[in-house]
């Protein structure tokens, strides 16, 4: 399998993977008693903590999707509790966790970690903020819960070649959500007000951003074979497909409401 093909794949299995532990009711929850705010702000030192105690405004060119404003009062609100240092630390802990738990049995959780750590280790951070800051954070032993750590850094990359090229493009970044399969539910998440603009003439730029961030998405792969590239495709949608055998309403993200 070449590499375009493995990054084209990604979305659907190592991102959606990632999604539900971020956005599960039962992660917010274990946030909460864990001393963190509730909701986004806790979110804000989060999974956005790895960017460290750092200005706002570096936290909404990493998030980039954001409504600004909005995204500014959670990172003060979640840095008022506790510093992104300390926020990171308990997100990091409940990623582990949900990996322990979703990814429990699943016989290529050790060889899709190993997989994952050489992407993770010898990718570019060049405009990959959130991803650096994720390959960072200490690594447990072997198991359920690091190959859930590689997979959710292994999101942020794909995340950041994505934002990456919505900037190139010129796309604002309500437009490309606007102009995504989840629009105005994603529009709300991210904090932005309505009336949102109505993207539906842009398919084909869209098209486009998705090709571009592919592309580059594609080197990160480089540095592994044509053979382990296919077993790491397959070994990602098992992983996915595994975990939401696992996955309660409590422990997975919640679908767009049409």
């Amino acid at each position: 399998m070449d590499s375009l093909a493995l990054a084209r794949s990604m979305r659907g299995s190592i991102g959606m993977l990632a999604m539900h532990w971020l956005m599960a009711p039962s992660t917010n929850n274990k946030a909460t008693a864990a001393g963190m705010p509730d909701g986004m702000a806790a979110y804000s030192i989060g999974r956005l903590g790895v960017l460290g105690d750092c200005p706002v405004d570096n936290v909404i060119g990493g998030a980039f999707f954001w409504h600004p404003g909005y995204l500014a009062e959670q990172v003060r609100a979640g840095r008022s509790v506790m510093s992104p240092a300390d926020g990171t630390a308990i997100y990091v802990r409940i990623c582990q966790e949900w990996g322990d738990d979703h990814l429990v049995g699943f016989d290529g959780v050790a060889r899709l970690g190993e997989l994952a750590e050489r992407v993770v280790v010898s990718a570019s951070p060049l405009g990959a903020p959130t991803f650096a800051g994720w390959r960072e954070q200490t690594l447990p032993e072997p198991g359920a819960g690091r190959t859930m750590q590689l997979c959710q850094t292994m999101r942020e990359l794909g995340f950041n070649r994505f934002s990456t090229a919505v900037a190139a493009s010129g796309m604002s970044p309500i437009e490309a959500i606007m102009s995504g399969p989840t629009g105005a539910w994603n529009a709300k998440l991210f904090g932005w007000p309505e009336p949102y603009p109505d993207c539906t003439s842009m398919e084909d730029a869209r098209n486009e951003i998705e090709a571009q961030a592919n592309r580059l998405h594609a080197v990160d792969f480089e540095v592994l074979t044509d053979d382990e590239r296919d077993e790491f495709r397959e070994l990602a949608k098992a992983a996915r497909n595994h975990a939401g055998t696992l996955q309660t309403p409590e422990s997975s993200m919640a679908p767009p409401k049409s």
